[in-house]
């Protein structure tokens, strides 16, 4: 008995921290598109606070209201005792949105709603862990049919077939379809609908940034790899034949400062094309540094922007 009672004590701390991961993961990227700019158009500085939240005029508030309530059926979530609307600046992404916590008549809150400013639904989570539901999805290809139903009800614009992952422990399961434009992926961008293991709705994120004009002209694959090589030799300088180049190809990213110091503190609000370049190190640079990512313009091979991993 004290073995099925730690087993089951193990199974319920997962998903209570999957419960908040997932929360968290809503409330952090559910980032909208199209929105209007407004005050998010101020840039994030480093050390300042990423996000502002203000009341909303009454006439609006009632209107974001009503977006939830329709939002609300169709996700079947409990009707709340009292709800609350902020307009929210994410300076860090550069974007606006309407958020709509509802909560009970003890204040604890129940769910939460964003929608951006054309009234789409961009981010909502469930809040709460429940260790009994109805009867459970029984393989992914329940799971992915669920998943199809509830975004095209909400209108979500998810297209193509899902990635479908079962959480650890029978937590429940997470679809995912990227955002696919002119045949190239969006890097960071899509619907993600993470479902209870009975097919409740638990957490969705939508995220549709903007996008800067295709360059007129792209680079061929080959003139991109050498491109990428030369900016190797250039950072990396006599250690540059420890620097090896695993994958290229194309993508839509957002511009930032990983290898320019005096650029921007958030990421781009408007993504640009890019060949993606993932260069593995080895020898000694591999002591501190595992791997460079680099963003050259597909157009014109400058880089502008990237990532590192130690």
């Amino acid at each position: 008995m004290r073995a099925r009672m730690s087993s089951l004590e193990r199974r319920r701390s997962t998903r209570v921290a999957a419960a908040i991961a997932v929360a968290a993961t809503a409330i952090a990227l559910g980032a909208p598109g199209g929105t209007s700019q407004g005050d998010a158009a101020d840039r994030y500085v480093a050390g300042g606070p990423v996000t502002e939240r203000s009341s909303v005029a009454a006439d609006q508030a009632a209107s974001t209201l009503a977006l939830a309530a329709a939002a609300r059926s169709r996700l079947n979530l409990p009707e709340p005792a009292m709800s609350r609307v902020e307009r929210v600046v994410d300076r860090f992404a550069g974007t606006t949105y309407d958020e709509v916590t509802a909560s009970d008549r003890t204040g604890r809150a129940l769910h939460l709603e964003r929608f951006d400013a054309t009234g789409r639904l961009i981010g909502a989570v469930a809040f709460g862990w429940e260790a009994t539901g109805g009867a459970r999805l029984a393989n992914a290809t329940e799971a992915r049919g669920r998943g199809d139903r509830l975004a095209a009800d909400l209108g979500l614009g998810a297209t193509g077939t899902p990635d479908v992952r079962q959480g650890p422990d029978d937590s429940g399961w997470t679809l995912t379809w990227p955002r696919v434009v002119d045949g190239v992926q969006v890097i960071g961008d899509g619907v993600r609908v993470d479902l209870w293991p009975d097919g409740r709705m638990h957490a969705i994120v939508r995220t549709e940034r903007a996008l800067a004009a295709r360059p007129a002209v792209t680079l061929d694959e080959a003139s991109a790899r050498a491109r990428a090589t030369a900016t190797l030799v250039t950072m990396f300088g006599s250690r540059s034949g420890q620097v090896r180049i695993a994958t290229l190809g194309l993508g839509w990213v957002a511009p930032n400062n990983a290898f320019d110091p005096t650029g921007p503190d958030a990421p781009g609000a408007t993504l640009r094309l890019a060949w993606v370049v993932e260069a593995r190190t080895s020898g000694d640079l591999a002591n501190g540094l595992r791997a460079v990512k680099l963003f050259l313009d597909a157009g014109t091979g400058t880089l502008f922007g990237g990532d590192v991993l130690r």
